[in-house]
C-alpha cells in the first residue's frame, strides 16, 4: 500500500513567503487608497511579516538563495516577482490617480491650453495679479466637477503662484457660498476673484433679500468650465486699469453712490467687478477731457449744459471719444415730483443744437405713450421695449424686453448735411406701431389726458404716431477706415440704468443693454473676449467616480490575478511532471 508523503516544511515555507508578500502588497494598497492606518492594513502587516518570517525560518537556504539571485526550487522567485510586480503596478496607478496626473500625447497639442491662454496668464503674472478661481459643486454635480478639474488643474499648472482653484460644496458650506454671492443656480458654474496682498478676495458691502447689509466678495462670473470662459475671465482681470469711464456731474446727474432704487449704483459695481475704472468728471472745471477716458457718460442730467461744456465736449469727440448720453423727457418728472423742470437737451440749447448740426440727431420735447397692453408697465407713460432693430450693440439682448419709465422720442435727419454726411445714424429701440409721442406736456399735466392728437390739416403740430426711435447711435462713415473713430449713443430715458430696472435675474434686458452700450463705445469686449482654436475631432473623455473604479479594478486585481494564476498553474503542472517522470 502506498503511504501518503508527508508535509514538505520547503514547499510549505515558499508558499508563506508568497502570501506574506501579498499581503504586505495588499495592506500598502489599503493604505494608499483610506490614508489610514485601519484593523485591514495592520493585519495585512502582520499577516505578511508573519509569512516572510516563516520562510526565512523554514527555509533559509531558499531565501539566500532568493536574495543572491539564483533559481530556487518551485518557482517561488517568479511568484514572488509576480506579486511584487503587481504590487508596484497598482502602487503606481494609485499613486497617479491620486495625483491626477495628465499628458497630452496628441501631435496637435489638442487637449492643453491655447497659446492666448498661456498669454494671459503670463499677463496677469507680469502685472502682479492673483486670482482665485471658485467652483461650485454639489453631490448633484460631481461629474461636472471631474470634468472642471481636468481643466482647472492646467490653469493652477501653468499659473503657479498666480492661480489657484477652490471647490466648494454650497449645500456643506453655506456661509461660505453666500460670501461669494453663490446663487441657486450657480451650482456646477465658476467664478473668479482678484486675491489681496494676504491671499484674501476683495470684499464689499451689498444688499441681501432682507434688505440688510452684507459683506461678500467682489466676484467676476464665469460660467461653466470651459476654456473660452475661464480665459475671458482672467483677461478681464488682465485689463484692469486700462479701461476707464467718466461720469458727468453737476446738472442733476444720477449718482453713482446712491444705492436706492432711483441711483446707478449697480453700474459702478458692474464696472468695477469687470475692473473697468470709474471717476466723475465736472465739465465746468476743466478745458480738456482726460486722455485715459475710454467712455464719457451722461445719465440723466436735469440742467443743460453750457456753451463752453459743449467745446470740452465737442474737442474730446473730435479727436475720438466715445459718448453715452441717457436724457428724460422735459418737465414731466420734475413735475410729479413738484421740483424744478427738467432744461435738459432742450430745443434751442447748446447741447442740442450741437448735437443737430454735428450728427443730426436729437431729442424731441415729448414723452412716448405705449398703447398696446401688453407693452405696458403699469401705465402707458411706462413702456417696455420690445422692438429692438438688428445691431452690432445688441448683440447679447436675446429678445430680451427692457423696462423703461418716462420715455423720450429721438429724431435723426433724413437727408443729412454735408455735416452730418460723415456720419452714420442707426436706430437700436422702437416702441410699437401704436404708440405715439405726447407733444403737449402742459397740457397733460394740467389735465391728466391721454388722447392721440394729429397734426392739424393747417400745419399746427400735433403728437407724433409711432413707432418711435427711443435709442440710436452714431458713427463715422466707414468707420475701419478712419483713423479717428469717435462714437455717440443717444437714449431717450435714464430710469433703463437705475437699481430697480438693472437686476440680472428679474429685467436681463436691461443688463445685457447696460454691457453692450459699454463693450461698444469703450472696446472691452474686443480685449476681453477670447476665442480658443477649435478643433472638430475633439473628443471630451470624461469618466465617472464610479467608471474609475471599475478601471483600477481591472488594472490592479483582476489583469494582475489572472497573470498570478496562469504563472501559479504553470508552475504547478512543471512541478507534478518533474514528481512524474
Amino acid at each position: 500500500m502506498k503511504q501518503q508523503p508527508s508535509i514538505d516544511r520547503a514547499r510549505f515555507a515558499s508558499w508563506a513567503s508568497v502570501i506574506g508578500a501579498a499581503a504586505l502588497v495588499l495592506g500598502g494598497l489599503i493604505y494608499l487608497l483610506t490614508g489610514d492606518i485601519s484593523i485591514p492594513v495592520f493585519a495585512c502587516v502582520v499577516i505578511g511579516a508573519a509569512g516572510i518570517g516563516l520562510w526565512m525560518w523554514w527555509s533559509p537556504g531558499e531565501f539566500q538563495a532568493w536574495i543572491a539571485g539564483r533559481q530556487t526550487r518551485y518557482g517561488t522567485t517568479s511568484i514572488l516577482i509576480s506579486v511584487l510586480f503587481a504590487g508596484l503596478v497598482s502602487y503606481a496607478y494609485v499613486l497617479v490617480d491620486r495625483a491626477n496626473v495628465t499628458a497630452d500625447l496628441t501631435s496637435v497639442q489638442r487637449y492643453s491650453l491655447n497659446t492666448p491662454t498661456l498669454e494671459t496668464i503670463d499677463l496677469l503674472r507680469t502685472r502682479g495679479f492673483q486670482v482665485r478661481i471658485a467652483g461650485f459643486f454639489s453631490h448633484d454635480k460631481l461629474r461636472e466637477r471631474e470634468y472642471a478639474d481636468l481643466l482647472l488643474r492646467q490653469y493652477a499648472e501653468k499659473g503657479g503662484d498666480t492661480i489657484e482653484v477652490q471647490y466648494i460644496d454650497p449645500d456643506e458650506q453655506p456661509d461660505l457660498a453666500e460670501r461669494y454671492g453663490y446663487k441657486a443656480d450657480f451650482d456646477g458654474q465658476l467664478l473668479l476673484t482678484v486675491l489681496d496682498a494676504d491671499g484674501e478676495p476683495r470684499t464689499r458691502d451689498t444688499l441681501n433679500a432682507e434688505g440688510q447689509y452684507v459683506s461678500q466678495y467682489v466676484t467676476i462670473y464665469l460660467g461653466d468650465a470651459s476654456e473660452r470662459n475661464i480665459t475671458t475671465g482672467l483677461k478681464t482681470v488682465a485689463s484692469a486699469g486700462v479701461f476707464k469711464i467718466y461720469f458727468t456731474t453737476g446738472h442733476g446727474e444720477r449718482s453713482l453712490e446712491n444705492v436706492d432704487d432711483t441711483g446707478i449704483s449697480r453700474l459702478f459695481a458692474s464696472l468695477d467687478g469687470q475692473g473697468i475704472a470709474v471717476a466723475e468728471l465736472v465739465l465746468a472745471e476743466t478745458d480738456r477731457i482726460p486722455d485715459d477716458a475710454s467712455a464719457v457718460m451722461i445719465i440723466g442730467p436735469w440742467l443743460d449744459f453750457t456753451e463752453a461744456e459743449v467745446q470740452v465736449l465737442d474737442e474730446y469727440l473730435q479727436r475720438g471719444g466715445r459718448l453715452g448720453i441717457f436724457a428724460d423727457p422735459p418737465i414731466i418728472e420734475a413735475a410729479i415730483l413738484g421740483e424744478a423742470g427738467n432744461t435738459f437737451l432742450q430745443e434751442g440749447g447748446p447741447l442740442s443744437t450741437y448735437l443737430w448740426d454735428e450728427f443730426g440727431v436729437r431729442a424731441l420735447d415729448a414723452f412716448a405713450i405705449e398703447a398696446q397692453p401688453e407693452l405696458i408697465n403699469g401705465d402707458e407713460w411706462f413702456p417696455i421695449i420690445n422692438t429692438i432693430v438688428p445691431h452690432t450693440i445688441m448683440s447679447d439682448v436675446r429678445d430680451s424686453p427692457i423696462t423703461t419709465r418716462f420715455v423720450r422720442p429721438l429724431e435723426y435727419t433724413a437727408e443729412p448735411d454735408e455735416r452730418q454726411n460723415q456720419y452714420v445714424r442707426e436706430p437700436l429701440l422702437l416702441t410699437s406701431v401704436i404708440s405715439y409721442a405726447e407733444s403737449n406736456i402742459t397740457d397733460f399735466l394740467e389735465n391728466s389726458r391721454l388722447e392721440y392728437n394729429p397734426p392739424s390739416t393747417t400745419g399746427a403740430p400735433g403728437d407724433i404716431p409711432g413707432p418711435l426711435v427711443v435709442a440710436l447711435t452714431v458713427k463715422k462713415q466707414l468707420e475701419s477706415q478712419q483713423e479717428i473713430q469717435p462714437r455717440l449713443i443717444l437714449v431717450g430715458d435714464s430710469d433703463i440704468l437705475r437699481n430697480e430696472f438693472v437686476k440680472q435675474v428679474e429685467i436681463p434686458g436691461n443688463v445685457y443693454f447696460w454691457s453692450d452700450t459699454v463693450d461698444w463705445l469703450t472696446g472691452f469686449a474686443e480685449v476681453v473676449t477670447f476665442t480658443p482654436i477649435s478643433d472638430p475631432t475633439r473628443l471630451n473623455l470624461v469618466a465617472s467616480a464610479q467608471e474609475r473604479r471599475t478601471i483600477a479594478i481591472i488594472t490592479i486585481m483582476i489583469v494582475p490575478g489572472l497573470i498570478l494564476l496562469a504563472g501559479t498553474a504553470v508552475w504547478w503542472y512543471r512541478g507534478r511532471r518533474v514528481r512524474i517522470y
